[in-house]
């Protein structure tokens, strides 16, 4: 025991003191998961939590499948150098048949330049089109095309009496993804689960609650990043859900100005609803901010899942923009996704959804052990609909 002269002040109440500690423990970035939100959320009564989640569907098998189809192309690239005005050897001479009517709707030909120029499929030979020239305005165009040149298809045009046109179909595709299991254990002695603390949960009951919020965003990370595999050596399979950024193709980089982003809106809005997600890094959000404050509109409530969403009105259709802290660091940190929530679909295996399953612990073992499993994949539809951006 020590002992002290003159006035006592805080710093002389030792042990004693009493302090002032907040009786809930505060978690930083609890809102990082926005698109296993949506998905789980989307279609339930906002009040109430009650109702059927549109974006969430049961699998009963853990490789799940769907099917995929597009409309019969109608552009094509000029894949060489014309030699002859009446031949053509485009990309894909599948997607042509006698009769068809092109367009010439890009040319880089100086000479009698054939843009805007008609013509008319005669006969096609794998790659190689015949043609007629000029069709409707014999005196334009005319020039020969040349390589990565554009042609369209317009429609066709057949003699009367003609026999039926040559049939041509596209292939369904089949597609398949995963369902990954997600594990998150958590577990304390007996003995600390029993200890009373300063807080208003306990320890076990404060980790739980840590634990579930950290695997909803391990979940969420594999719906962004991961890529889609099966592990057969093993005893059982090991499933990896292939996720959103992976199997997207179209990227336009460098963005920099409302007309560059408005250039990424025509390909994100291209295929699909004039209504989609952009989930963005907070770099992407203070660039579009600074050139399009003015178009924004900030949508917060029950209605957006607890999410802030800005609405950015634009002439090819209206964007939703959330933050997503997940998008950061130098590979992910200047970009965003632009999604189309109808071709998403949260797939969980038959009893394999989301669920604190307790008493895990072995038997006879003075603790307590519970489990967060989830069993669950990503099906993301058509990646035509969903395009990336990156920021300058």
């Amino acid at each position: 025991m020590s002992s002290a002269n003159g006035i006592r002040g805080t710093a002389n109440l030792g042990v004693t003191r009493k302090y002032d500690v907040a009786d809930v423990i505060s978690l930083l970035d609890v809102a990082r998961y926005p698109l296993l939100g949506i998905l789980t959320n989307a279609g339930k009564d906002p009040a109430t939590k009650q109702g059927k989640a549109l974006k969430k569907k049961e699998t009963s098998d853990p490789d799940f499948k769907w099917f995929e189809d597009k409309f019969g192309a109608r552009e094509d690239i000029v894949s060489a150098n014309q030699g002859a005005a009446v031949t053509l050897v485009v990309t894909n001479g599948a997607y042509f048949s006698i009769g068809d009517v092109l367009l010439v709707v890009k040319s880089a030909q100086g000479t009698n330049n054939p843009t805007g120029e008609v013509m008319l499929v005669t006969n096609v030979a794998t790659n190689t089109l015949t043609l007629v020239r000029q069709i409707g305005d014999g005196g334009s165009g005319g020039g020969l095309l040349q390589q990565n040149d554009i042609v369209w298809i317009i429609g066709n045009a057949n003699e009367e009496g003609a026999d039926l046109r040559t049939m041509k179909g596209t292939t369904i595709a089949e597609v398949l993804n995963y369902c990954q299991i997600f594990r998150t254990t958590i577990g304390v002695t007996e003995t600390s689960r029993n200890t009373k603390g300063l807080t208003k949960e306990n320890d076990f009951d404060y980790q739980i609650r840590k634990k579930g919020i950290e695997h909803l965003v391990d979940i969420e990370r594999a719906f962004l990043f991961g890529k889609k595999e099966i592990i057969t050596s093993g005893t059982h399979p090991k499933r990896f859900t292939g996720g959103v950024l992976p199997r997207i193709s179209q990227v336009t980089s460098n963005v920099a100005t409302r007309d560059d982003f408005n250039s990424y809106l025509r390909i994100l809005f291209a295929h699909g609803n004039t209504e989609k997600y952009l989930l963005a890094s907070g770099y992407v959000i203070d660039k579009i901010n600074g050139f399009a404050h003015d178009k924004l509109q900030v949508l917060q409530g029950e209605k957006t899942f607890g999410l802030t969403i800005l609405k950015y009105l634009s002439p090819h259709g209206t964007l939703n923009i959330i933050k997503h802290d997940l998008l950061a660091g130098d590979l992910y940190g200047k970009s965003g996704v632009g999604v189309d929530m109808e071709a998403l679909t949260y797939r969980y295996l038959a009893n394999r959804d989301s669920k604190l399953l307790t008493n895990r612990q072995a038997p006879g073992e003075d603790s307590r052990v519970d489990e967060y499993l989830t069993e669950c994949g990503l099906q993301m539809e058509q990646p035509e609909r969903h395009a990336i951006v990156k920021f300058a």
